[in-house]
């Protein structure tokens, strides 16, 4: 039974990680598409 409460933190840490990850991606993501629409912005 320890085993199996050990698996599953190590999965939930391993998995939380990873979204972490996936998210400060896409924020980084979103941060260029607003500065290439700003710079559309600009030359209009």
């Amino acid at each position: 039974m320890l085993f199996v409460g050990i698996a599953i933190l190590l999965v939930l840490f391993i998995t939380s990680s990873t979204i972490e990850k996936t998210l400060k991606s896409i924020e980084k993501q979103n941060d260029q598409v607003i500065e290439l629409l700003k710079e559309i912005n600009r030359k209009k």
